[in-house]
């Protein structure tokens, strides 16, 4: 039986700029950093204290899907905060680019979308 989710990989042109992004904007750590062969090496960043991250693969292992339904620029992956608004905030003057404000969800919560500097898309939600 599956007794976790270890990762989610989205897809970077450039690990060093991801992790940048990913750890000093985001404020995020470095869970896993592993050359595993000569033209792959294994990055997980996670937000503090938690288990599952996302692996940044390098678009050169893991391609990047045509647009499209199954496309990783059209899939939205969700986070949930403590305070969406400070994150908000905080992301938007470090140059995180945000589709709006946060705004009412039909369940009560407060919820945004934003994209990383390489297309990958996602959904941040204090939950409610």
């Amino acid at each position: 039986m599956t007794s976790r989710i270890h990762s989610v990989v989205v897809v970077v042109s450039d690990q060093e700029a991801a992790l940048a992004f990913y750890t000093g904007v985001l404020g995020w750590v470095k869970r896993e950093d592993n050359q595993m062969t000569p033209d792959y090496r294994f990055l997980v960043v996670a937000p503090p204290g938690h288990t599952t991250g996302i692996c940044l693969g390098p678009e050169h292992i893991h391609g990047r899907a045509a647009p499209g339904i199954d496309s990783p620029r059209d899939s939205d992956l969700y986070l949930i905060t403590d305070d969406l608004r400070a994150d908000y905030e905080r992301w938007s003057a470090a140059g995180v680019r945000f589709d709006g404000e946060p705004e009412p969800m039909p369940w009560g919560a407060l919820g945004a979308r934003f994209v990383d500097p390489f297309g990958n898309r996602f959904f941040i939600t204090d939950g409610g």
